[in-house]
């Protein structure tokens, strides 16, 4: 297999890197405060604090986190919306609005990067979107992405959105860091895209990681054990696994280094090795854009058609009850 072009790999270089010594990461594990958005930022603060205090230097939280995951699926036991729902709404996140800023000051007061799962509205377009945040130090925003398909009963409330922007790894000075969450994890465009963009550390944001028996599939552990060990095997990125309940981090092998429930703590902690990040070296690598166009030129009987065609569920949020 051909290794990227020079001009390829040139964008994956990272001028930011420029110490590679060893960091400390947090995954959080703590429960969100369910439906309301200023008990939650409280609670992300007072977490956020206690992993710099113990060493960390990029703090990760789950899926939804603010003001806390639905699905509103009846056969799970976890992730049914409050009644009535416009509580959920005003419980979630504007971009812009004073809560936002609260979010962004964590990171600042903190001194941290900071990802977050987080239930973000536009009332204007009257959707809800699942995205993530990764916020830097100085409380600039990094990267703002959402799931691009959300899943199941999701989608009753949250909105897809545009494959275009919503799957891209960013150059910070800790590394390439790229985010997904929950389901994508299964999602072959998904995943290799992330993938080929040489990330070194990947975020891996989960609703909830039961141990015990409880739950449904997207709320067991050794399904999201299994598919954040897979990512950071393949990918070959340090793989950072927050979720209620309990929280991984798995090294650039696929090992696990650490795990924590919240019985213990609100977070596992563990270090990064990044002596290898500066190493963009694409050679026999499974995960480059030119696989895909020669799998369009040996299966060529496999391509439905040269046109893309992107739907979007998206509804209305302000006629759910």
């Amino acid at each position: 297999m051909n290794s990227l072009s020079q001009s390829t790999a040139d964008l994956l270089k990272n001028d930011l890197l420029v110490d590679t010594s060893p960091i400390m990461v947090a995954a959080v594990n703590a429960e969100s405060e369910l439906f309301d958005l200023q008990a939650g930022l409280v609670k992300a603060d007072r977490i956020t604090s206690a992993a710099k205090d113990a060493g960390a230097i990029l703090v990760v939280f789950p899926e939804l986190w603010l003001p806390g995951f639905i699905n509103g699926s009846p056969v799970g036991k976890r992730g049914m919306p409050p009644k009535p729902f416009k509580n959920y709404l005003d419980n979630s996140l504007e971009e812009g609005a004073p809560e936002w800023h609260a979010l962004l000051k964590i990171a600042k007061d903190h001194q941290v990067y900071l990802s977050i799962g987080i239930a973000e509205k536009n009332m204007k377009e009257k959707h809800l979107y699942m995205t993530q945040l990764l916020i830097g130090p100085n409380g600039t925003v990094l990267d703002k992405r959402s799931k691009i398909n959300p899943s199941g009963d999701e989608r009753n409330y949250f909105s897809d959105v545009p494959m275009n922007g919503n799957l891209r790894v960013v150059n910070t000075p800790l590394g390439r860091i790229g985010q997904l969450s929950c389901g994508e994890h299964f999602r072959a465009h998904m995943t290799f895209n992330m993938m080929a963009q040489a990330e070194n550390i990947h975020i891996a944001a989960w609703p909830y990681n039961i141990v015990e028996g409880e739950g449904v599939w997207w709320e067991k552990y050794h399904m999201n054990m299994i598919n954040s060990a897979y990512y950071a095997e393949n990918s070959g990125a340090w793989t950072i696994l927050a979720a209620v309940g309990r929280s991984a981090i798995f090294n650039a092998d696929g090992e696990i280094v650490v795990e924590a429930d919240n019985c213990d703590s609100d977070f596992a902690i563990a270090e990064i090795d990044r002596s290898a990040f500066n190493s963009i070296s694409r050679k026999n690598s499974y995960y480059t854009y030119n696989i895909i166009s020669l799998i369009k030129e040996n299966y060529p009987q496999q391509v439905d058609s040269d046109a893309a065609v992107e739907e979007l569920n998206q509804p209305d949020v302000t006629k759910v009850e």
